[in-house]
């Protein structure tokens, strides 16, 4: 039984689906988890953070909507809600400034929060650049959600590896959906424009006119130049 299906079950009181739900979604809760686990550091504890992380799953279900045209599937609508309920956590038990900027959350490269989406890059040295890089993509996941179609979501996140956070080729791609890979790039491509031309687009641009005015250390030149998600917003996602 697919995650929506649970989902569906459990709205109407199944508990037994909602168990389901989390045996299916364990290595998700996990995944997550050991993003914010460090070992060397004995003020959080691994397992409370498991626990945090399957609150998160189920505060997902009970949010997650059925009635939004081309909604995305649960478990990419889960990832956002089991890292706010970890990130939450981790922050409450911080009390130094320092050690909570430096868990490792995103990848090496700096890629999503989510990829999952791991949403953060936390290579800039600049924390109001970190926090802002943050918001951005968390905005992004929401404009995805409205501004594009179900197949549009579906290749990017394929691309970026949102779900399992291992980006796939347009040949691999095009395998799954039976297109030519020069389908799905144009696809991708058209997803981009979509996406910049939606308000949040237009603003995001005004906003890197203004930062490249003020010089500021946070590139974005090659994200608009190419007119792309690539480089800072999906990258690996």
């Amino acid at each position: 039984m697919s995650n929506e299906e649970l989902v569906q079950l459990y709205k109407k009181g199944d508990k037994k689906a909602l168990n389901e739900l989390v045996k299916l979604n364990e290595r998700l809760v996990y995944k997550l988890s050991n993003k914010f686990y460090v070992e060397k550091s004995n003020s959080i504890d691994k397992d409370d953070l498991i626990q945090e992380g399957f609150l998160g799953l189920i505060l997902a279900a009970d949010k997650y909507r059925f009635d939004i045209k081309n909604s995305c599937k649960f478990s990419t609508y889960a990832v956002y809600w089991i890292y706010q309920k970890i990130n939450r956590f981790v922050t409450s038990k911080n009390t130094n400034e320092e050690a909570s900027l430096n868990i490792p959350i995103g990848e090496e490269d700096g890629s999503e929060l989510l990829d999952y989406i791991e949403g953060v890059d936390y290579s800039f040295e600049n924390v109001e650049e970190k926090i802002y890089n943050q918001e951005l993509r968390l905005e992004l996941e929401s404009i995805m959600d409205k501004a594009l179609t179900l197949k549009e979501r579906e290749i990017l996140k394929l691309h970026h590896g949102w779900d399992n956070n291992k980006g796939m080729n347009h040949n691999e791609i095009g395998e799954l959906f039976s297109v030519a890979s020069s389908k799905i790039n144009y696809i991708k491509k058209r997803a981009y424009g979509k996406l910049w031309r939606t308000p949040w687009g237009i603003e995001k641009a005004r906003e890197v006119h203004v930062y490249k005015k003020k010089s500021r250390k946070y590139n974005y030149s090659s994200v608009m130049d190419d007119i792309s998600f690539e480089q800072k917003y999906l990258k690996d996602f």
